[in-house]
């Protein structure tokens, strides 16, 4: 352990700039996966089929039931169409468009900073690199050559330290981002096809309503 830090160490500064980004990108990370994993964890086509019929049986008070049983982006964008069941179906688009607009940032929340905390990472490990290089070269100018072999060596070992950690925090970075925000596009695409297909659904109910 205490090698570990000591090598650590020898990295530089900048690898504790990189170490507290890493962590805050963690933090980030672990609240998007337990968000998605296990808060919206929801059976969603299972959920707008039995909304859907419901609303064909007229029992509105039961779909309201199927979306009140669990707090999700779906199932609020479903509820707040029915809840305008018997408006006009412009009036009902809109209230889903506006419900689905804040869940949408809701469900983005904290994944547009991952890539940027990404670059800033690679960027931290191309200074620790550069700094290295440049302790590495100062210490050449002068001294016996044990001295300048060791400033050589550790200056080179800081560059590659820096390098290393950076890049490594980067690219776990950028595979998690790309894992959220494929859960992201799979979640916003359920709410666009449910939600069209409850507007749809109940524009067809009232049109009849007034045919009769």
């Amino acid at each position: 352990m205490m090698e570990l830090i000591e090598e650590f160490n020898e990295g530089g500064v900048f690898m504790y700039a990189i170490l507290l980004l890493s962590i805050i990108a963690m933090g980030m990370i672990i609240q998007r996966m337990y968000t998605f994993f296990g808060k919206y964890r929801l059976a969603e086509d299972d959920v707008t089929k039995a909304v859907l019929q419901n609303v064909e049986a007229n029992n509105y008070s039961r779909a309201l039931q199927i979306c009140n049983a669990k707090a999700h982006p779906l199932t609020n964008v479903l509820k707040a169409g029915l809840m305008r069941a018997n408006r006009p179906e412009k009036e009902i688009r809109r209230a889903m468009e506006m419900t689905a607009q804040e869940e949408t940032a809701r469900i983005k929340k904290f994944t547009g900073a991952l890539p940027q905390l990404s670059n800033v990472s690679t960027l931290l490990g191309l200074l620790g690199t550069i700094r290295g290089l440049i302790l590495a070269f100062s210490g050449m100018g002068g001294g016996d050559a044990v001295k300048r072999q060791e400033a050589l060596s550790k200056g080179i070992a800081m560059a590659f330290r820096a390098t290393f950690f950076a890049l490594s925090v980067a690219v776990v970075m950028i595979l998690c981002w790309l894992v959220i925000t494929s859960r992201e596009k799979r979640l916003i695409g359920k709410i666009e096809h449910s939600g069209s297909l409850l507007i749809d659904s109940l524009a067809v109910k009232n049109k009849k309503t007034l045919g009769q």
